[in-house]
């Protein structure tokens, strides 16, 4: 569903919503352009994320220079729940604006023939009607809102997008506009334990122990040591191909839950830890798992 509020264009993807969704969208928007704070409580399972991030990232795609979204979340299972939902936001945002685009360039999709038929003969009653009553302005009110609901009418049929189960796509976007048609950078992060892909680090089941393991190869004394002694000294091969990249670190647009990274990690050798941590600066939407930090 895509619908104004007070001005704003919102994509919200799924084909209902109820007024109480609507309203906390509402006091959303009105916190953020009194730049203030706000204390919003809904039940479980009554759609806050889903309104939190629909409502943000339309003000974000509406001003560029609102700046990031930054949600905390007190477990993995919530933060990768959130990621999901944030992907359909921004993929159901692509859809639309990709249908606008059709419509702009005269290659939109409209209803059968059999509806057209019907449609122009109810525009044509109604434009008989208007010159036979020209004289009455409320009949002429009455006409023209008759033709312009039979206008709105002739959309493109996916205009209301049917969620369907199933993980939404996760990783870099495979669309020129980037995530959400706009280009978005979404990112997580938590601890050395859930991000690392070291093999021998991460059968550690022990966070403590796997931070300790990484601190020991990635300080920088321990990297001063290693370029003055090579060999001398255990290192972490994917912390130093990070490095070794330098400037060139950058990662693509689109929506990076914990395995996307881990999965982009092991196809640069890049560690998905200091990656997203150097990304912090470029990405629009971060969500951390403040619980383990």
């Amino acid at each position: 569903m895509r619908f104004d509020l007070d001005g704003l264009d919102v994509f919200f993807p799924y084909d209902r919503i109820y007024l109480e969704q609507y309203q906390y969208m509402r006091a959303l928007k009105q916190s953020i352009e009194a730049g203030g704070h706000c204390l919003l409580e809904m039940p479980t399972g009554t759609g806050k994320t889903v309104c939190l991030l629909s409502l943000i990232t339309s003000y974000q795609y509406a001003n560029p220079a609102a700046g990031k979204l930054v949600y905390c979340t007190r477990t993995v299972p919530e933060m990768n729940s959130v990621m999901e939902e944030l992907s359909t936001v921004l993929n159901y945002r692509a859809e639309q604006l990709g249908l606008s685009s059709q419509q702009a360039t005269g290659n939109s999709v409209t209803d059968d023939d059999d509806d057209d038929t019907n449609d122009n003969a109810v525009v044509r009653g109604s434009t008989e009607t208007k010159s036979a009553f020209a004289a009455s302005t409320d009949i002429e009110d009455t006409i023209t809102d008759v033709i312009s609901s039979v206008r709105k009418r002739k959309r493109p049929k996916a205009t209301v997008r049917k969620v369907v189960s199933g993980r939404p796509p996760m990783g870099p976007s495979i669309t020129t506009g980037g995530a959400g048609g706009s280009g978005v950078l979404a990112l997580c992060l938590s601890s050395r334990r859930n991000m690392c892909i070291h093999d021998r680090v991460v059968q550690d089941s022990d966070r403590e122990a796997v931070d300790s393991a990484c601190r020991s190869m990635t300080a920088s004394w321990v990297v001063e040591k290693s370029v003055q002694s090579p060999g001398s000294i255990e290192t972490c091969p994917y912390f130093d191909c990070l490095q070794a990249a330098g400037e060139a670190t950058t990662m693509p647009s689109g929506v990076y839950d914990l395995d996307a990274l881990k999965q982009w990690g092991k196809k640069r050798g890049w560690c998905p830890y200091f990656t997203a941590r150097k990304a912090l600066n470029h990405a629009n939407i971060l969500i951390f798992n403040y619980q383990y930090m």
